[in-house]
């Protein structure tokens, strides 16, 4: 075992203090105007973000009220009684000691008072000790909006031009949906994103440094992406559409049904989406001998899509009895997908560094693509102590084909302006793509309490994934297509991974803690299969990966806490597969079947001011990071390609703000700030690597409550520029703004918005090696207005989502469609 995975799971055991529990809660009296006791009076506990309820009870014959226990937090009360006004105070903190309550007066309902309202509603970001929560369903300028458009305004998010998501500036997080790590990666994953509308979405959890309880897959971290859920009885939904607007158009709609009773819970979505877009790429590449300008392609590349999507969900939860609940979940997801390009690539000539010809590609790739999940699950209550139990059976499936045409012509240019075409055939060439991966897992999670304020975790999972992608290419010669024999593959790919954990928590007084251990056994096995090339490789491998966080109250107003864990992240399985797709005949994108996986070490260590101020400091080391590199190819001249290497290391070291603040009773902010600095370490295509740099991103939302039911938001982002291996990100920022109304007894909510107005949220960045250096701009339809209107119905509800247990696996499958 290792010295760093030794060092950090003795710190864990050292740290772990236990120190005597003490109950703390909130009191008080209610008297009327008089000053005498009202009794039996209605006291509810709201939560101050949400108005939602925390706890309730009724004053006793002295008027007075105990609220015992409540956790710290942020509150209102809201005290009530049968001809009087209803009575609801400012937003108060409980800290975790006692907190005794000025009187609350009721006056008589006689009386001509103007009504009092809660308008309480989420900040855009909620700022906890162990996590960042991005309210969706509360943002204005989200409406319209896909998941992934989302995530790019999230703090500490970043999506490059290639769609890999950075968290922090570190490569490697983990997306979840419901607590069910995703299917998919890269270009994939970020396709599916954007076909989730945003107003499926309730919340998005950014979650640093996870427990033993997770899967250990994702070396930056977790970001937990909750679909809306109903909790309420009796039949209640939504429908709801959207129009946006930007170069193209883009427009979505669907609904949410739900019914529950006592016994049983059916839930039902469904979501259509119709976006159209473009990506305009520009390339400046350069190609060197030693220190001798040898040529440049300078390239334009326009791409149109148009996407149709449809998804949906269904299911049951029935009560056998009141401890014990069955379900059963199914999901199923349909894409087309089809693009159009058009590449004009001009050819400098090293000698005069005039442009003498050129080449123009055109290309078409039309894909199909769906998936269906099914879910069957378990939750038994042992006791009313909390002992409890949960099993998730879960079987996916993930089915896609398409093609790609590619048609290159070559040009000279003559000294007039003109061109004519070269004595050079045309390329021609056809790539024809099916696949198929499957996931199927079974998992198992027991709680029980140990003593008071103490709680033991335990669980295990087997899964097993399989994963066969066949990538036949054409060349067009002589009236007649023949296989490419180079270019032609066929991917097969197997994976078993066993796990099993175990987690203690402990809440004191001053002290709370968590100490875990997960191990993971992994067995995956590859082979490629083509006409001039076969290859395998089979990986067995274990590892241990502890986690522990401890928080200390240290006084009313200020709290500290510091985490640890190891992680890994696993390639995908796009990464693995070395099947090729073609942008022009000197571009190309492959996977690499060789790639390890990455381990890293986190530590981070928290304060807490007034539960609101929350301040970081954190610390990462990644072994083998997996990152995205544009290099040279090895066998080809003046060919390039996009795939997936192992650097040697990558150090990260950070810090984070994350504020709230209420200017006025009408006007309330969240910021969060990163800084980090991210050092790598590496050689690819000759070229070694050892480079650092200090960056920084900020992201500020304001919140505007106004009158009649209207509200409004005003937000941006700025990433400065960023190391990310071989690669230097360029800044980039956004600003975005909406208004909101609501209508009929707020039924109806009516959100208009812009997004991006100054149209820089775009990427740009250069990369270099020995003897070649690039870079690119690519221009995305991000700027756009966008009208939706919701409608909802019964008990206001939305639907509710099933998470399974097959967690990492549904992240790592690839397509490659």
């Amino acid at each position: 075992m290792s010295k760093r995975l030794i060092f950090l799971f003795s710190i864990s055991l050292l740290l772990a203090l236990k120190v005597a529990a003490k109950p703390a809660g909130i009191g008080g009296r209610v008297i009327d105007a008089s000053g005498q006791p009202v009794s039996l009076a209605s006291v509810l506990l709201l939560s101050a973000t949400d108005s939602s309820l925390v706890s309730s009870t009724l004053t006793d014959q002295k008027g007075e009220y105990d609220l015992t226990p409540s956790p710290a937090g942020s509150y209102l009360l809201r005290v009530s009684y049968i001809g009087y006004n209803d009575n609801i105070s400012e937003p108060f903190l409980c800290d975790g000691h006692a907190v005794i309550r000025p009187d609350v007066i009721l006056s008589s309902s006689g009386k001509a008072l103007a009504e009092v309202s809660v308008r309480a509603s989420k900040p855009f970001v909620e700022v906890h000790a162990d996590k960042l929560v991005v309210n969706v369903e509360n943002s204005i300028v989200n409406a319209g909006s896909n998941a992934l458009e989302v995530l790019t305004r999230s703090p500490g998010v970043y999506v490059d031009n290639n769609d890999n998501i950075l968290f922090k500036g570190r490569p490697g997080v983990t997306i979840m949906i419901n607590g069910k790590i995703q299917p998919l990666s890269g270009q994939e994953l970020a396709e599916m994103l954007r076909n989730l509308p945003a107003n499926s979405v309730e919340a998005i959890e950014l979650i640093s440094n996870p427990s033993a309880r997770y899967d250990a897959a994702g070396s930056a971290g977790i970001i937990n992406i909750r679909l809306k859920r109903n909790k309420k009885k009796g039949v209640n939904g939504s429908v709801n559409a959207a129009y946006a607007q930007g170069v193209y158009r883009k427009m979505n709609g669907g609904f949410n049904l739900n019914y529950r009773n006592k016994k049983v819970s059916l839930f039902a979505n469904y979501n259509h989406s119709d976006r159209q877009g473009f990506n305009d790429l520009k390339l400046d590449r350069n190609f060197f001998n030693g220190n001798t300008f040898a040529g440049a392609f300078i390239q334009d590349n326009q791409y149109l899509y148009n996407v149709l999507s449809d998804n949906g969900s269904l299911g049951l939860d029935y009560s056998l009895s009141s401890r014990t609940t069955v379900g059963i979940a199914a999901t199923g997801e349909t894409t087309s997908f089809k693009r159009t390009g058009y590449n004009y690539s001009r050819i400098i000539d090293s000698a005069t560094g005039q442009q003498l010809s050129h080449f123009v590609t055109e290309n078409a790739a039309p894909n199909i693509w769906s998936g269906r999940s099914v879910n069957l699950n378990l939750r038994h209550k042992f006791d009313s102590a909390g002992r409890s139990l949960s099993v998730d059976a879960d079987y996916a499936g993930y089915p896609g084909s398409g093609t790609q045409d590619y048609t290159t012509n070559y040009y000279n240019d003559l000294p007039d302006g003109s061109s004519v075409l070269s004595g050079r055939l045309p390329a021609v060439f056809r790539g024809d793509l099916t696949g198929l991966t499957q996931i199927r897992s079974l998992k198992a999670d027991y709680a029980t309490p140990l003593f008071k304020g103490a709680k033991m975790e335990l669980g295990a999972k087997t899964s097993y994934v399989t994963s066969d992608h066949d990538l036949a290419f054409f060349n067009y010669r002589s009236a007649t297509w023949i296989t490419d024999s180079q270019r032609t593959n066929n991917f097969k790919y197997r994976e078993h991974i066993l796990a099993a954990y175990a987690n203690g928590n402990m809440d004191r007084e001053k002290w709370s803690a968590q100490v875990g251990l997960r191990w993971e056994q992994t067995i995956a096995s590859g082979d490629a299969v083509s006409p001039a090339k076969d290859s395998s490789f089979t990986r067995r491998y274990g590892q241990l990966f502890p986690s522990f966080s401890v928080q200390r109250h240290l006084t009313s107003t200020h709290d500290i806490g510091l985490s640890l864990s190891r992680r890994i992240e696993r390639p995908n399985y796009d990464q693995l597969n070395p099947s090729t797709y073609y942008l022009d005949p000197t571009t190309y994108k492959a996977g690499d079947p060789y790639l390890n996986p990455a381990l890293s070490y986190n530590a981070e260590l928290s304060h807490v001011f007034r539960q609101r101020l929350v301040t970081t400091l954190s610390y990462a080391y990644t072994s083998s990071p997996i990152v995205e590199v544009i290099q040279p190819s090895a066998t080809e001249s003046r060919v390039t390609v996009q795939t997936q290497k192992n650097l040697s290391g990558l150090s990260w070291y950070g810090g984070s703000g994350a504020y709230q603040f209420r200017f006025a009773k009408w006007w309330s902010n969240t910021t969060n700030c990163n800084v980090y600095y991210a050092h790598y370490n590496g050689n690819i295509a000759g070229t070694p690597l050892s480079k650092g740099r200090v960056s920084f991103d900020i992201n500020t939302s304001n919140s505007f409550i106004l009158p009649n039911d209207w509200s409004a938001e005003l937000g941006g982002n700025y990433h400065a520029p960023q190391q990310y291996g071989y690669m230097v990100d360029k800044p980039t920022w956004m600003v975005n703004c909406g208004v909101q109304k609501n209508l009929f007894d707020k039924k109806a909510t009516i959100r208009l918005n812009a997004t991006d107005l100054f149209w820089r949220g775009y990427p740009r960045a250069t990369s270099e090696y020995t003897g070649y250096k690039e870079s690119f701009v690519a221009r995305r339809d991000t700027r756009q207005v966008a009208l939706s209107v919701t409608w909802r119905f019964g008990t206001r509800s939305q639907s509710q989502q099933r998470s399974g247990g097959a967690e990492d696996e549904k992240r790592r499958v690839g397509q490659g469609a």
